[in-house]
């Protein structure tokens, strides 16, 4: 799904409220952190995640990682915090919103 730049808009003033769901530690992207992302986007769909790397290349790329295993999209990034979206076929939350 590709947004527009009104419907990315719409997401990130969403984000803006959500508690940080999943969070990267200095062991990487591990089996366990990539089944706590797909349950946490299957049932809201919107999350915000907290990748706690000091180097900001790699912390993108752990990022990157992260959506790609998950087949989300990155909404956006800010720091060490990034919002992915991923749309739930079965019951969606937000993108029928959108």
């Amino acid at each position: 799904m590709k947004f527009t730049g009104k419907q990315k808009a719409q997401l990130k003033s969403i984000g803006q409220n959500l508690e940080i769901m999943v969070r990267v530690g200095e062991k990487g992207v591990t089996p366990s952190v990539v089944a706590s992302l797909n349950e946490a986007l299957e049932a809201h769909e919107l999350i915000k995640i907290s990748v706690q790397h000091p180097q900001r290349d790699i912390r993108k790329d752990l990022i990157a990682e992260l959506a790609e295993q998950a087949e989300a999209q990155i909404i956006s990034t800010i720091g060490k915090t990034a919002l992915l979206f991923k749309v739930n076929q079965d019951n969606p939350v937000i993108s029928e919103r959108l």
